[in-house]
């Protein structure tokens, strides 16, 4: 890879304010960066903006809006393919608006050991696209920060905030309106090509405990109830299913209970071009931001023998 193939947008829509409104700008990367957004009025960003233009977002309403209240996110999810494609970029990382942290958690025997800090975000882009280069994947992301870690180092999994797409193979449009990254993943397995989760990588988002932030998306979840998995049931109730649930384990609340997934596994193959390319990439990872623990000297004091 080269750092002029790859393309970092955030997608964002009606959050103005600054890096303390949307947190994900607050990582320094060298890679191309930009922000594309449906409503970008009240941004003060060091990342340049691109709104999408009145024509693509007439042709999107026209030919893949379901509803009217959250069909911008999927939007701007789709313009973003359009735009990296047009200017020659081969790969493209989107980025969830509000990314507080990452981290890379491994584990020594039973311990568990864990690493964060924006000083990776460069490291865990490129590996990100170092997954696509050698294998059949088109999508390939990270796990959220709250699930944990299992004995995998990929695997097909659904992949929602920060991913990597193959802009070669990828589909063109995110379809939708409330749960277009799942819809996506689908297109995805339709077209045979899986989407890869590398587990020990992770992201965490700003809190989405019901009346703290109700910015961007979040006051059109919270009013739709279930009414946001309505349409994911229809076209594709075979794997998808979801309900209300009084849990922190979840996604968006209302009124104190919470909206759940939940999703079928879909295994559709995964081919390593080249496996020891993605080794060495993780294992450099590994090596530059290993947990570095002090020296112990662990004294055992023998009791004294009676008599």
């Amino acid at each position: 890879m080269t750092d002029s193939e790859i393309l970092i947008v955030e997608i964002s829509g009606k959050r103005p304010g600054t890096s303390k409104q949307r947190p994900t700008e607050k990582f320094q990367t060298r890679f191309d960066h930009l922000i594309i957004s449906n409503n970008s009025a009240g941004y003060d960003s060091t990342w340049d903006i691109v709104d999408v233009p009145d024509d693509y977002r007439q042709f999107y309403i026209e030919n893949y809006k379901i509803s009217d209240k959250a069909y911008f996110a999927p939007m701007n999810r789709s313009y973003a393919i359009k735009y990296a494609r047009e200017r020659g970029y081969k790969y493209l990382i989107q980025l969830d608006d509000n990314i507080e942290t990452i981290e890379l958690a491994y584990k020594i025997g039973n311990k568990m050991f864990r690493n964060h800090g924006a000083n990776m975000f460069d490291d865990f882009v490129e590996m990100l696209v170092c997954i696509l280069e050698n294998s059949n994947a088109c999508m390939s992301g990270m796990r959220l920060q709250s699930m944990m870690p299992q004995k995998q180092f990929l695997a097909e999994r659904y992949l929602y905030s920060f991913f990597a797409l193959k802009l070669k193979d990828c589909p063109d449009v995110f379809h939708g309106d409330f749960e277009d990254d799942i819809e996506y993943r689908l297109k995805c397995t339709e077209k045979g090509l899986p989407t890869l989760m590398c587990v020990p990588l992770a992201y965490g988002k700003t809190s989405q405990v019901s009346g703290k932030d109700e910015s961007g998306n979040r006051a059109a979840y919270t009013e739709a109830g279930l009414k946001r998995g309505e349409t994911m049931r229809k076209i594709h109730g075979d794997v998808y299913k979801c309900g209300l649930k009084g849990t922190t384990a979840s996604t968006v609340p209302t009124h104190g209970v919470f909206f759940r997934h939940q999703l079928k596994p879909i295994k559709v193959g995964t081919i390593l071009y080249d496996k020891q390319a993605i080794v060495d990439r993780f294992q450099q990872l590994l090596a530059k931001y290993k947990k570095v623990l002090p020296d112990k000297i662990i004294e055992k004091k023998t009791p004294k023998r009676k008599g």
